[in-house]
């Protein structure tokens, strides 16, 4: 891994809101590393929850649109 993208996902981590509950927390860890540009993708042998859409991005399933370029 580029050290570039290392640091700009420990940026995200340190950033995330730590209130509320894991949603919350969630939310604000997608939106971060949405915003820095990473998708965030299901692992196709769907480990953590047979109801996600394998290979969809988290990006993606909760409306989160890229940035318009000007």
């Amino acid at each position: 891994m580029d050290n570039v993208y290392a640091w700009r996902l420990g940026e995200c981590a340190s950033k995330s809101e730590p209130g509320g509950d894991y949603i919350d927390r969630g939310w604000s860890l997608l939106k971060l590393l949405h915003e820095k540009g990473f998708d965030v993708v299901v692992r196709e042998d769907g480990a953590v929850n047979k109801t996600f859409h394998p290979g969809k991005t988290l990006n993606a399933m909760c409306h989160l649109k890229p940035p318009q370029s000007s």
